[in-house]
């Protein structure tokens, strides 16, 4: 059994193969294949793995302040697929879940008659981002309410104290520069909204905006495992994406570690047994 395994955004391949090691301990069948970003993320985590097991660099898979190049990481996935022959499953946590979710539903937009997996799991998943053309999508202009709550996310997300401070062990010339141009992204970045109420970002001909399940549909159509934090109450955060997933095909894992990654032999146990469990009905 073939995993993709895609880490979460601010972290990196060291870490989430310290995270999942005691999981892929007992999977020891199943082979995994991490693919780590390229895109430098300069924030001092809050998580007990990115704060002390690694003083290598932080990544995400594309920067959603440049549109294009949430599109550009997407294809860059499927090809890097492609190459390595397909792969059984995918494993993602919080940003690598959003991000396999969008390369899923890009593939199935593209009209494959085979799906890109035969089965997902989602741990913390993000909501997955969608790309289009700002030529292929209706649009209003942006109320005023709607652009506040967005600049007021992107502030609280990119302009935050621990987001503009050099972590300890990164090179401080390029964390400063990865920080200068993060704020030159924002000045840059465009704000619009859909004809259906989503607000979006744009850089020229391409915008970003957030998948949701009830506007879209369900567009991951193969067995899905979400594990997650039921206490968690930012739909953000795990809820989206299993509303974004074929109801009849899903299954729920909860754990009570918030956001973080679960942890204890106890909880990996449970965990690989639901997930031996989604790889043997797909």
């Amino acid at each position: 059994m073939k995993i993709l395994c895609l880490h979460g955004r601010g972290s990196n391949n060291e870490i989430f193969q310290t995270q999942t090691a005691a999981l892929r301990s007992i999977l020891d069948d199943f082979t995994f294949d991490f693919v780590q970003g390229t895109e430098l993320h300069t924030e001092g985590n809050w998580s007990v793995y990115t704060t002390q097991f690694s003083n290598l660099p932080q990544y995400a898979y594309y920067n959603p302040l440049v549109p294009s190049s949430v599109q550009d990481a997407e294809l860059h996935l499927l090809d890097l697929i492609q190459a390595e022959g397909g792969y059984d499953g995918v494993l993602g946590y919080s940003g690598g879940a959003a991000f396999a979710a969008q390369v899923m539903a890009r593939h199935s937009r593209q009209g494959h008659s085979e799906p890109l997996f035969r089965f997902a799991i989602f741990i913390n998943g993000g909501t997955p981002l969608k790309v289009f053309s700002l030529s292929e999508e209706e649009t209003v202009e942006v109320s005023v309410d709607t652009a506040a709550a967005l600049d007021k996310e992107l502030r609280d997300t990119y302009l935050r104290p621990s987001n503009l401070r050099v972590r300890k062990g990164d090179n401080r010339a390029d964390a400063e520069a990865a920080i200068a141009s993060r704020k030159k992204e924002m000045d840059a970045v465009t704000m619009g909204q859909l004809a259906d109420g989503r607000p979006f970002l744009a850089d020229g001909e391409v915008g970003v905006t957030r998948y949701f399940g009830q506007i879209d549909g369900a567009l991951i159509d193969v067995p899905t495992l979400h594990i997650r934090c039921p206490s968690e109450e930012d739909p953000n955060l795990g809820l989206n994406l299993l509303n974004f997933c074929e109801p009849v095909l899903t299954k729920e894992h909860y754990h009570q570690f918030g956001h973080d990654f679960p942890r204890g032999l106890d909880e990996m146990r449970k965990m690989a047994e639901a997930i031996r469990e989604l790889a043997e009905s797909a």
